[in-house]
Order: C-alpha cells, then structure tokens, then sequence
C-alpha cells in the first residue's frame, strides 16, 4: 500500500524540529530529569553505587552511575570516560592510607619535615585535580574529608603535640572547606563526622581495609547512600516547601484543652526541652526558606494562647504563613493549606505525634511526606535533623524573605475579596514589574526557579548554576522577571532563555513563580520579550510544550500569543508563530521596567 501525504507549508522546517526535539530529551512525563552520578576515590567501593541506586529509587530520584575504577579516581578525572558519560554531580571519596601509605609510620623527629612536604605536596596535587576536574565538568563535585581514625597514633599525647597526625588531618580538611567554599560547584562531604556518628568502631573497619582495601563496612553502605541521595535531592527540584505540623504534643508537650497554659511542657531546659530544641530546628529550617503551617485539632482559642502568650513559645503566630485550627480532619486541612499556599501536596511535610493522623494522610494525600514521630518525644530533634527534604545547594535573597512574601500574599487576598471583578483588583494592586537580562548576581535564584517552579514551567528543564553560567557565555539570551505591589516585593519570579538557530528564535525554557500567577503578569513577561526578540531579529519562533504531571494549565499558553500548534512528537507540543506582523500592546494597570539591551 501507498500511502500519500498532503504538504503542509505551515509545518516547521527540519532544522526547527532538530532544535526542539533536543528540548525534551532526557525529561520524563513526571518532569524530572534522568540523574546521572559518578563515584571515584583511593579505595574500594564495591556496592556503594549500587546503595545508591536503590535509595534514589525510593525517593523517586532515578539515576545512572558511573562507578570509577579501583584507585584510578586520578586517571578517571584525565580521561575523557568521565566526561563522556556526562554527570551531573561527582563524587569523590579520598582516604589518607590512599594518598600516602607510610602516613603513620614516619619518625616523631621528623613530623615538622614531613608535615611540610605534605602541605606542599599531597594537598597542593589534590587541589589541582579538583580544579581540573572543575574545569572539565559543569557537575556538581562533592569530596570528602579525611578520617581520624580511633585510637589517635599517639593516644593521650596527641593532643600535646604542635605537629600531630590528627593536626595535619585536620589542616588538610580545613583546607579543603576553605578552597570550597566560595565555589556553586564544589562541596564537602564529612565523611569524618558521619562515621562518628554513625560509630566508627563497625563501619570504619579494619578487617575489610585489610581483606579488599575497602575503608566503609558493608553494612554501613545502605546509611552511607542515604547522605548521598541528599544531594540529589535539590539536584532533582524535589526540596519541599512548607511544614505542616501539629501543636499539642508534637510543637509542646501536653494537650491545652485538658492541662491549661500552666501544664504545658516547653522550656530550655527539664522535661519541656525537647519540644523547646524541635522548636529551634523548625525556626532554624524557616530562616533557610523553608515556610510553616498549623494543622491542629483544637479549639483555636486555646491554642492561640500558648502561641502568643507562652514565654518560652520560640514559633509565635507571624512565624506560621497559614493555619487550621479546627476539628476537621487532618487530610482536609492539609488540602485546604496547600490550596490556600497555592502549592502541590507534594511540596508539603507533615509532622503529627499521633500514628493514626500520619496514616489516615499516608493513605489519602500519598503526596504528601509524612515524617514518623517516635513515641519517645525526646527523639523528636533527632529525627527532625535527619530529615534531608530541604536540602539546597544555594541561599538566596528570596529564601530569607519567603515568610514575609506568603503572609503578603494574605493581605492580597483580603483585598481581592473586596472587588467585584479582577481587573479591578488586578489595578487596586499597583503593580510594577521589571524584564531584565540575567546578570552574575541573578545566577544563583535563575538556577533555584529552574529547579523548583513545576506549575507554571513549559520544559521543565532543571539548570544548576554551573549550567545558567554556560548558557549564559554560549550566546544564549535569558531574561528575569522581578515583580512588586502595593504589599511588598515578590522577588525574581521568572525566567525566560532563548536561544537562535538558523531562522529560528527558540525559547529553551519559560517559568513563573506559581505566587505570582492568576495576575496577568505572564502574559506581559512573554509578551514583552517577543516584541524584543523582533526588534532584534523579526524571524520565527519557536515554543514547546513538554506535559507532566503538574504543569497541565500551561498547556495552551503560546495560543493566546498567536502561535500554532505545528506538532506533537514524543509526547511534546511544538508552538510556532512568525514575529514580522507581532505588535504586543501591554495592559494599562501593569507598570513595566524594560531593559531592552
């Protein structure tokens, strides 16, 4: 049979598809990219990569890994393997015995000598692979500290000594922190202070180091791959958002309704302790960026009390950005504080001391993590620390003013409730917002959006810094969107990238702030930028449109702008519209900055 195929002279040409369609490879439907992790180092690490594999796995983080050769980490990072294999973040795990053998054994006259060839020596050659690597990688690149091992050379002498082999270790880790800590792409993994806490004595093994070189005990892999598996975490934009915790015996111990404000339990010291240090970890997490919520079942008057009134309460009411204080269930309240937040359910953590409560929302909302509070209440910092939800590679301004910016967005919705119609609200608000091109400064925050903002994202490409920083110096042109009202500073709020292809201007990624929407501004943020993009170059454009599960509402966004559906391919709408007749007319009530360089 043959089969015939009517010409369409709307269709995008190859050149168009080739550049579109690298758009949507390597992203899933659930719009996270596929993870790809390299582990190297001077010992063995059989089944580490493995333990990682399974741990991503029930996070919901799905990565490859590219497992270095036995002690070749140096080979590893002059070879073009590595590179090829293209990671995304790098581990690398150095012990002492590895780079230098006789570490223990040289004579106590001699220390001073050798520390400084070491200091010449070993830790310069270490820094300058790292800083090959760096430079031949836009990975994130993570390396280890050194381990102290127990009992210290020389015992209760080794404290006494000016040139002691804990003091070299420890120089060559502050080292280490030193050379990395100014540095988006370099971070330092302790792996000293995790194996003290996990107990050196069982996984630092001697047994192991003798049978197979092998530093880590098998046992302790599966905890190590769960520290590790923290990274990936702002490396896959899964960092939650908001805490939602329960107040009575969970914020303080006791029950207000039955004890009173006298019997509550909440102090820096005694028996309210516990409640009083879970406090500063929640207080600790909200200065990070982190935003919290109330879910009680109570009568909210009692409850109110103890929040204002307690003198040892550390989290008062304008700590907390939203609260149901009822007695509804807890899955309808999470519902309803997600909706009010306008955030996904899978953005919230939820902290309960009652099982049945943690269960009923385990089953209803599964989006939803649902901490596991022990029954001893003394262990509540505890596992409040070893929670990684809110990891983050960076901190921006944005983080710190998180709260404020959510407590704005109340005041905005009582004046909404005020006007009959949005454009009149929409005026009421005042609001101004400013299209600049992305400068050094803004790098930090681009990255973060492009890692978090789900709802309103049409690729849903994930960049870290090193990656805005690259598109940044290849000719690509990216934009920011900061917005403001009468109520306060929104921030930056959006990104736009784009890039030029042959005849084609093709947008790589278009973001807002899901705060922000509902309010006309994307519509002048795109806007705005294609009246730019013709007055550089009146050629057409391009948009695609890759689905997940969150970003459904921006499924026809380029229509309103004129553009065509000109086809779906691996799952992927592909918009396209010619710029030479584009005119866009801004609305009235909207005050817009342009930077038009």
């Amino acid at each position: 049979m043959v089969m015939y195929q009517r010409k369409d002279s709307n269709a995008p040409s190859t050149d168009s598809l080739v550049a579109c369609r690298a758009l949507v490879r390597g992203i899933d439907r659930s719009g996270q990219t596929l993870k790809k992790i390299a582990i190297l180092g001077n010992f063995t690490l059989t089944g580490l990569s493995e333990c990682v594999i399974a741990k991503s796995y029930l996070q919901d983080i799905f990565v490859e890994v590219f497992a270095g050769a036995y002690n070749q980490w140096q080979q590893e990072i002059l070879s073009k393997n590595l590179y090829s294999f293209g990671p995304d973040i790098i581990f690398l795990f150095l012990d002492f015995h590895g780079l230098d053998q006789d570490f223990f054994l040289n004579d106590r006259s001699k220390i001073a000598t050798y520390r400084k060839s070491f200091e010449h020596n070993t830790i310069d050659m270490v820094l300058r692979y790292l800083s090959e690597l760096g430079s031949r990688t836009k990975a994130k690149i993570v390396i280890s500290t050194a381990v102290k091992t127990w009992p210290p050379p020389h015992d209760i002498l080794e404290s006494k000594l000016a040139d002691g082999w804990y003091e070299i270790i420890d120089f060559y880790n502050q080292k280490l922190k030193d050379w990395c800590r100014n540095s988006g792409q370099f971070f330092v993994f302790d792996l000293d202070q995790w194996l003290s806490h996990v107990g050196k004595k069982w996984a630092w093994n001697d047994k192991y180091l003798f049978v197979a070189d092998m530093r880590v005990s098998p046992l302790a892999l599966p905890l190590w791959a769960e520290e590790l598996v923290s990274y990936l975490i702002p490396l896959s934009g899964q960092k939650k958002k908001c805490i939602v915790v329960d107040l009575d015996n969970t914020l303080w111990g006791g029950v207000i309704g039955e004890d009173g404000l006298g019997g509550i339990k909440l102090a820096p010291n005694g028996e309210g302790r516990p409640y009083y240090d879970f406090q500063k970890l929640l207080f600790n997490l909200s200065s990070r960026g982190a935003i919290l919520a109330i879910n009680s079942r109570n009568n909210e008057a009692d409850a109110r009390e103890v929040i204002d009134k307690h003198p040892h309460m550390l989290l008062r009411s304008d700590a907390f950005v939203a609260s149901r204080i009822n007695w509804q269930d807890k899955a309808t309240n999470l519902r309803e504080i997600a909706t009010e937040l306008n955030l996904g359910l899978d953005s919230l953590v939820f902290l309960d001391d009652d099982p049945s409560n943690r269960l009923l929302v385990k089953n209803v909302l599964p989006e939803v993590s649902v901490i596991e509070l022990p029954n001893d209440h003394t262990m509540y910092p505890r596992v409040l620390m070893d929670y990684r939800g809110f990891n983050s590679f960076e901190f921006t301004e944005e983080d710190q003013k998180r709260s404020d910016m959510y407590r704005q967005d109340a005041a905005r919705k009582e004046l909404k409730r005020s006007h009959l119609d949005l454009d009149s609200f929409l005026a009421d608000l005042k609001i101004e917002i400013s299209i600049d091109q992305v400068s050094s400064t803004m790098i930090p925050r681009v990255a973060q959006l492009t890692q978090k903002t789900n709802q309103f994202n049409l690729t849903t490409k994930r960049y870290q810094e090193e990656d805005v920083n690259r598109l940044v110096s290849s000719g690509y042109r990216l934009w920011a969107l900061r917005m403001r009202d009468r109520f306060g500073d929104y921030g930056l709020t959006g990104v736009c990238i784009v890039f030029s292809q042959s005849d084609f201007w093709i947008i790589d990624s278009l973001l807002l702030s899901c705060r922000i929407l509902g309010k006309r501004v994307e519509e002048q943020f795109l806007g705005h930028i294609l009246n730019l993009l013709k007055a550089i170059e009146p050629k057409k454009i391009l948009g695609c449109y890759i689905p997940t599960s969150k970003n459904h509402q921006v499924k026809d966004f380029y229509q309103l702008f004129g553009f065509r559906k000109t086809k779906t391919e691996s799952g992927a709408d592909f918009w396209e519209r010619d710029l030479v007749d584009y005119d866009f007319k801004p609305n009235n009530f909207i005050m817009t900055r342009l930077d038009k360089k």
